[in-house]
């Protein structure tokens, strides 16, 4: 089978551009999973400053036009012209592929892969991480009309006829059903995890090491959690709080670790170049923590699931973290107003070691079943369905 894939960003290890959030390690991950299998894998994404124009990557031939996205970190990019320029190419590039089926990751590719799939007559797949209320949306981008921007991209995107549509998780499901979209089109898939490569990995572990991994935006609420370390550091005078990722707020958050008084116990990576470096920072750590309001469902809780760490992630409505975090047993929930039983848990896992191993193999027993290998099989058979019906 000719699969086209279609993603804002695809990682790129050689060139710097490694690890950015969730959907791109999804579609890098399964992407080169069906190359394995001998389907023919192409693999269309934006091209940052640096980048050749095609190259072949884990059996996978990446092409590579326009640039919907900011340059430096990845973000949203605040201009109308260039996003409907790198739309119109990759809808151009993708037609011109003549692939079999298409596989979009939300949300401006699906435009794209939805006149390519017309043109060429084809089936279009598409993963939904999460779909955003528009107050989502104001809080992420800080702004009314960028954030009403984002709510009809988003809406509009949901809106196409797609051959399929996959959803990271129940609650991603259940927010596409409520927008009108008809269940029996929707396939549950997770994320998965390279349990293989976190198993290979024997890190040794920083003391009271406190752990963020992810986009620095706003919905990550990086803040909350930076917040509630300026307390537990006074509890626990050894810990650590490491931010692993890049983003538009991460000058801010700099500022606030200046302010806070955190200078040389707050330690930001920037992006990481390669997974495998990504997971030495999940081995060396002892609490991971996922501060965020808005969760589809969430690659890096699992990744620290994989490195037996416990858990703490918000408990928030409709948010995928729900169907994996089952509160008291292989971390905690915590509600965003409860910022000082956020202290309390941090503190509570950092200074009872029984509780944390505890928890920690709790967790990565929970994640034993979601190798990307079988989550990979689980997409071609969705592909095998589409194909037929089409």
């Amino acid at each position: 089978m000719r699969i086209l894939y279609i993603t804002e960003i695809y990682p790129d290890v050689e060139h710097g551009l490694g690890v950015w959030g969730g959907g791109e390690k999804q579609f890098y991950e399964i992407s080169r999973w069906v190359a394995k299998r001998g389907h023919d894998v192409s693999v269309l994404t934006c091209r940052f400053p640096g980048q050749p124009k095609e190259e072949t990557v884990n059996g996978a031939r990446v092409f590579r036009a326009g640039l919907s996205r900011n340059p430096r970190h990845g973000g949203a990019r605040r201009e109308i012209l260039p996003v409907l320029r790198y739309i119109l190419q990759t809808a151009t590039r993708a037609s011109a592929l003549r692939p079999e089926l298409i596989h979009c990751n939300t949300y401006f590719p699906v435009y794209s892969g939805k006149v390519a799939s017309q043109l060429q007559g084809v089936p279009l797949i598409t993963t939904f991480h999460d779909m955003y209320r528009l107050s989502n949306w104001i809080d992420d981008q800080g702004s009314l009309f960028w954030g009403l921007m984002g709510h009809v991209v988003t809406l509009g995107a949901a809106k196409l006829a797609h051959g399929r549509i996959i959803a990271v998780s129940p609650q991603v499901k259940e927010k596409l059903i409520a927008i009108g979209l008809k269940p029996q089109d929707i396939t549950v898939i997770p994320n998965g995890v390279d349990l293989k490569l976190f198993d290979s990995a024997h890190d040794e572990k920083a003391p009271c090491q406190v752990l963020y991994v992810g986009r620095l935006i706003r919905l990550k609420h990086v803040d909350r959690l930076m917040y509630a370390f300026a307390e537990i550091e006074k509890h626990v005078p050894e810990a650590t709080l490491k931010i692993v990722g890049d983003g538009p707020e991460r000058a801010y958050l700099e500022r606030l670790a200046h302010s806070l008084g955190l200078e040389g116990k707050v330690i930001f990576t920037g992006v990481t170049p390669t997974y495998g470096a990504v997971v030495s920072h999940f081995k060396q750590s002892s609490v991971f923590v996922l501060p965020s309001s808005a969760e589809g469902e969430s690659v890096a809780l699992k990744e620290a699931m994989a490195a037996g760490l416990p858990v703490i992630a918000m408990k928030i409505n409709g948010s995928g973290v729900l169907s994996i975090v089952q509160d008291g047993k292989n971390g905690f929930l915590v509600e965003p107003s409860e910022s000082n039983l956020l202290v309390d848990r941090i503190i509570e896992l950092l200074q009872d070691e029984q509780k944390r191993r505890g928890m920690g193999d709790a967790a990565r027993k929970f994640v034993e079943s979601c190798d990307w290998m079988t989550i990979a099989d689980r997409t071609m058979q969705v592909y095998e369905d589409a194909m037929h019906n089409a």
